[in-house]
């Protein structure tokens, strides 16, 4: 039977039309709605359940065109409006098409078709008619042929774009989110954006929901540039941050690798990462009344920093999040017993914990010392191994050479339960990796998450080289072409346009009596500033909104007239009073200081596309897909190959 969510686009839609409002104004009206199920197919019927935007619901003839679908809410069948219901679905391979089965193209209303939808991606039936689906994929609405969407999901890896740092969601078959690390705070980013920005993006957008709704959230260690993403998400306030669109989050889970920063209280202490016992950090995070504990001062074990902040937010979230420190057991290893799993039994993708690895150390549950704070930080990451059919996509957080000599001697004879099909690249392409360990990876597919903060140079030409080249390898004879190994790295895939500034128009400056005028700050010159230029976004809208040519051509030519003499008078002001401007700005140095200058107005460039570098694997269990999509935001590059395992 197919699944389906309660969703009301078209009285969204109705509520909105022509009233200027925000994006999250549009949250707002989701939150608040409510439909009815009724007990027949009639509104004068019996009410059984007053249902909620969100809320999921199984259609067991799908969602059909008439006015009323049948439903079945939390076991108890009735009937809901089919303008309140979307049917789910998701997009199928196209097997007409052989050049492209892994894209089609959305038809959009009114227009030809324009809106290239990826395989797997969500689709969103409103309606069904015999021969098309009235659909909402990606935040469009258009048509789709039925036999392009499929009733089941696939498993669905974005390695998110987060500049500096790792960001991952991923999308389970049955609809279950988890997102492992989010990158650094947004206000150390040098983009400003981080994985809070994609994620709100999938929810308020893709999925047309008010909510983020993440069943597991994963901090893989204890660094800023891999927890700080999630930290934004927690700790924002709706009604102050204006990019998360957003207005609610939940997280069902939080899982932690144990190690922590902590108040130092003995000499048995090392690097504030708690206290040792020859060689071995014997005080780890465990569950969520541990972390309780753990936020006073009196306590015997007192988290410290950020680390503990982080913590503090999600201890007060609503929901009472539980928590879960994972690892695998060095004994466990050596006694040849399964690797332990994430939501065993609960999805069709074996969710396999391959790190970090503890060892038992005079009864408590330690973590080998591999060195200084970040050797031991990164190196103890978590480690996870995500089978579906038979492909493999592994997770390695910041492993390092130490840390991969450690994973090597307590595998043994077991290190090719580290061989995938796709693999992130450990550490951001750092040099200190273990190039016997990425042989025992052999990857099909290599993904690098790096920025582009001062002082890393990651990723290393080296380690690139070295992940194609212990990568598996697999050529097309036939079309004398190389399927694998591929290796995307976020920075490459991430683009910026630039535009050069021509003037500054200041809307309603106060005067010193009390009015207000338009002022203008020019860095070109005026006979090189053209007519296009002098319009406002909101001026370009009402212009291709008036339909009468005579109206049209009057209403610009007022706009021109009157931006002209403002420059024509700021221009000479400029030259009598010898006028400069500049920009006073701070931006991110490295990676957590704040570096800050001047530059003139008349030299500055400025961002105005920031190409999202995101790089989506998916997969059937059968058929592996990577796809990034193209620097013109139309379209993707796409490749596929086998999943071997």
């Amino acid at each position: 039977m197919a699944k389906g969510w309660i969703r009301a686009y078209s009285d969204e839609y109705g509520f909105f039309k022509n009233k200027k409002h925000e994006r999250k104004d549009r949250s707002i009206f989701r939150k608040a709605f409510t439909t009815v199920l009724y007990e027949q197919a009639d509104e004068h019927s019996l009410v059984l359940k007053t249902l909620k935007w969100g809320d999921e619901v199984i259609l067991p003839d799908g969602i059909g065109s008439d006015s009323w679908t049948k439903t079945i809410y939390n076991g108890q069948e009735g009937f809901v409006r089919r303008w309140h219901l979307v049917e789910i679905g998701f997009l199928a391979k196209d097997p007409s098409d052989n050049k492209s089965p892994y894209t089609t193209r959305l038809k959009l209303k009114n227009t030809e078709y324009k809106k290239e939808l990826l395989w797997g991606d969500l689709i969103q039936i409103t309606k069904r008619e015999a021969d098309v689906c009235h659909v909402r994929a990606r935040g469009w609405y258009g048509k789709l042929a039925p036999y392009l969407i499929q009733e089941n999901g696939i498993l669905d890896v974005s390695f998110i774009d987060v500049g500096q740092g790792d960001g991952l969601l991923v999308r389970f078959p049955e609809g279950k989110h988890m997102l492992i690390d989010g990158g650094l705070e947004r206000v150390n980013q040098m983009t400003g954006k981080n994985a809070a920005d994609f994620v709100d993006w999938k929810f308020f957008f893709d999925y047309g929901d008010y909510c983020i709704r993440l069943d597991a959230m994963m901090a893989s260690h204890c660094d800023a540039d891999h927890y700080g993403g999630l930290w934004d998400m927690i700790k924002r306030d709706p009604e102050v941050d204006e990019e998360i669109d957003c207005i609610d989050f939940e997280a069902k889970a939080f899982y932690h690798a144990g190690l922590s920063t902590w108040v130092k209280k003995d000499n048995t202490h090392k690097d504030k990462l708690g206290p040792t016992d020859d060689g071995w950090f014997v005080r780890l995070l465990e569950d969520r009344e541990d972390a309780e504990r753990c936020m006073n001062k009196t306590n015997e074990d007192t988290l410290n920093g950020d680390w503990k902040s982080f913590i503090k937010k999600i201890l007060a979230l609503e929901e009472q999040t539980p928590f879960f420190r994972v690892g695998v057991k060095a004994e466990d290893l050596a006694d040849n017993k399964e690797l332990p799993e994430i939501w065993k039994d609960d999805v069709s993708c074996n969710i396999k914990v391959l790190g970090p690895v503890t060892q038992n150390k005079n009864g408590k549950i330690a973590l080998k010392d591999l060195g200084d704070t970040g050797k031991n930080k990164n190196g103890h990451s978590i480690c996870l191994r995500l089978d579906y059919g038979n492909a493999r996509i592994l997770l390695t957080g910041d492993l390092n050479t130490a840390s991969m000599n450690w994973l090597s001697e307590a595998y043994g004879d077991r290190i090719d339960n580290f061989n995938c099909d796709v693999a992130k690249a450990c550490h951001h392409g750092s040099h200190d990796i273990s190039y016997k360990f990425l042989k025992h990876i052999n990857a099909g597919a290599t993904i690098i998450s790096s920025g582009d903060a001062e002082g890393y140079s990651h990723p290393r030409p080296e380690i690139v080289a070295a992940s194609a080249v212990t990568g598996h390898m697999d050529v097309d004879l036939e079309n004398d072409r190389l399927r694998t190994p591929l290796i995307y790295m976020t920075e490459i895939e991430r683009s910026v346009s630039l535009g050069k500034v021509s003037h500054i128009k200041i809307q309603n400056h106060p005067n010193n009596d009390g009015s207000v005028t338009d002022k203008a700050i020019l860095a070109l010159k005026k006979r090189n500033i053209t007519n296009s230029a002098l319009l406002s976004e909101d001026e370009r809208d009402t212009l291709d909104d008036i339909m009468d040519k005579n109206e049209k051509k009057a209403f610009k030519k007022d706009i021109l007239d009157r931006e002209k003499a403002l420059l024509l008078s700021t221009e000479t002001a400029h030259q009598v009073f010898n006028t400069n401007a500049q920009y006073h700005y701070k931006s991110v140095h490295k990676l957590f200081s704040i570096k800050y200058g001047t530059k003139p107005v008349k030299k500055t460039r400025i961002l105005t596309k920031n190409h999202y570098g995101l790089v989506n694997v998916r997969t059937d269990g059968e058929t592996i897909m990577c796809a990034t999509m193209k620097e013109s935001g139309e379209g993707w590059t796409i490749h596929t190959f086998p999943a071997r395992f």
